[in-house]
């Protein structure tokens, strides 16, 4: 009785495939941009026949499904934990991996036996600047020693965390993106979007090869398989607490046609599967550890824009005050081997992207404002696209954030109007209130993108994809950006707070002195909330 519904099945599937190519040979242009998996029945048709024929090859394939985080979702409480550190306009997809027998599970991630695969089979995003697949070594038990920073400059900790758990948070390898992704297509960036793609993520080689024979057999080409190599050099594999997990991330950013990212997001056009022998193996084939590209082979540095640099600032410091703060901006080294080797944290960075950070360590009061100077790297030939955020370091959550796409060109321009590099530059104010001010990213105290006026913050500036690489430039050959803080108080209130300050100062130096004669004049007191520098 099965098999006979199993045929029914197989012939209703054959039905389905065979409308689907005959359309395609009526109607051409339909498969030139070789989606087939867009259809979700069609793509239905698909899996449910690859987990036939696993079942019949002795194998359970078993269905997950994908969650997306995008800068909305991540302004929900319930999300804070998973979108530290987001990338605003830039969707995250998470797997919901389906949790075998006896296995430990874990939010958007998994632990695997040696044995088992994760396959992903769908389509590509719609044309944007970017999208990337990474697999994430997310978690390990605790041992002794290991580091409680990040980027490998902790010191090692002296208590167990409370989940008894060291979050890595590092990709195992360099993503599978545009530039190197295995789809039907003329080899261009461009060209890699809207595609078929089926995806391989395993430890053993064998049950990917199986893998790949049986969705050879229903018609798949190879020429899209992409295989994402786990290798236990790295990875303890196991499905018990002690055992390490993995987790699978998917950025998109910034997509040419904003309604095109809606449809896409809102049924996204994938079908994650979890094959698992029903025995396990009892030998298998591991991958070696994967190495990375090296960055910006044969890029050379952005010390040409330096002296522009300079001048943009020295106008900017005309218009604002030269009485403003300075803070240094850092390379931020998100070395991903480092940090799995010595057990640090990388926050899931990507290879992807070069990363700066800069920490003013000044709160943002009602007259605070920052102003943010640095380099388009796209304009300037160096990145796909880049931005820059500012974070709350309370919850690290993105409060605003300006990009290369439609933010940062003309910005400079009543700053440096005859430079010839000005169009490689930015210059963007964050205020309380920026109305009547261009270029500027209102910050309000309460409500949707506020920041609390005790809040410290965290800028981050972003370049991804080297236009003539398959990863993120290389930091040492970039600019670092600059953040120059000054407050606008009113002189009134200046003088006020000055006068309050001191009297608080010499009365701690001078107890019991009467202070009515006091004056601020010539005393350089640093005003509230900053301390005594």
């Amino acid at each position: 009785m099965k098999n006979t519904f199993q045929q029914q099945n197989r012939i209703l599937a054959l039905r389905i495939i065979c409308i689907s190519w005959f359309s395609c040979f009526l109607l051409p242009i339909i498969c030139a941009t070789n989606e087939r998996f867009r259809n979700h029945a069609v793509r239905d048709v698909y899996v449910n026949h690859f987990i036939d024929d696993m079942d019949e090859a002795g194998y359970e394939v078993r269905i997950g499904d994908i969650e997306i985080f995008s800068e909305e979702t991540c302004k929900l409480p319930e999300n804070a934990f998973y979108c530290l550190g987001n990338n605003p306009g830039s969707p995250y997809a998470a797997s919901n991996i389906p949790v075998i027998p006896g296995q430990v599970p874990f939010p958007y991630g998994t632990r695997m036996r040696e044995d088992e695969a994760i396959v992903l089979i769908g389509v590509t995003p719609p044309l944007a600047k970017y999208f990337g697949f990474t697999f994430y070594y997310n978690n390990v038990e605790y041992n002794v020693g290991d580091s409680n920073g990040g980027y490998g400059k902790g010191v090692p900790t002296l208590k167990e965390p409370e989940d008894g758990r060291s979050h890595i948070q590092a990709s195992l390898e360099d993503p599978i993106n545009p530039s190197n992704m295995n789809v039907t297509s003329d080899g261009s960036y461009e060209d890699a979007f809207n595609k078929d793609f089926v995806l391989i993520s395993s430890p053993d080689q064998n049950i990917v090869s199986t893998i790949k024979d049986q969705l050879i057999k229903l018609g798949v080409p190879e020429s899209i398989f992409n295989v994402q190599g786990l290798s236990s050099e790295t990875i303890d594999f196991g499905i018990e607490e002690k055992h390490d997990v993995v987790s699978p991330l998917f950025r998109m950013a910034f997509f040419d046609d904003e309604d095109d990212m809606k449809d896409y997001l809102r049924s996204i056009p994938w079908s994650l599967l979890r094959v698992t022998p029903k025995v396990m193996a009892n030998e298998t084939i591991p991958f070696d550890r994967i190495g990375r590209d090296v960055r910006s082979a044969d890029a050379t540095t952005q010390e040409y824009l330096r002296p522009s640099m300079n001048q943009l600032v020295r106008e900017i410091r005309k218009e604002i005050g030269r009485d403003g703060l300075e803070a240094r901006s850092l390379a931020v080294e998100a070395d991903p081997d480092r940090c799995i080797d010595e057990r640090t944290k990388c926050f899931f960075e990507n290879t992807d992207s070069a990363y700066f950070g800069n920490f003013p360590g000044r709160l943002f009061p009602e007259y605070g404002h920052f102003v943010v100077i640095g380099v388009n790297h796209v304009e300037a030939g160096y990145a796909r696209y880049s931005s820059v955020t500012l974070y709350g370091a309370r919850e690290f959550i993105s409060v605003g954030s300006f990009t290369s796409v439609g933010d940062m060109k003309g910005s400079v321009d009543r700053y440096i109007p005859d430079d010839p590099y000005k169009d490689q530059f930015y210059a963007m104010h964050f205020k309380r209130n920026c109305t009547g001010m261009e270029y500027c990213i209102d910050v309000p105290l309460e409500g949707e993108g506020s920041m609390v006026a005790r809040d410290t913050q965290i800028f981050m500036d972003r370049a991804y994809m080297d236009p003539n690489g398959t990863n993120g430039p290389d930091p040492a050959k970039l600019l670092p950006f600059r953040v120059i803080y000054i407050e606008e108080q009113p002189l009134s209130s200046k003088v006020s707070l000055g006068k309050e300050r001191f009297s608080q100062i010499r009365k701690r130096l001078f107890p019991g002195k009467d202070d009515k004669n006091t004056t601020v004049q010539g005393l350089n007191v640093p005003y509230p909330p900053y301390p005594i520098e």
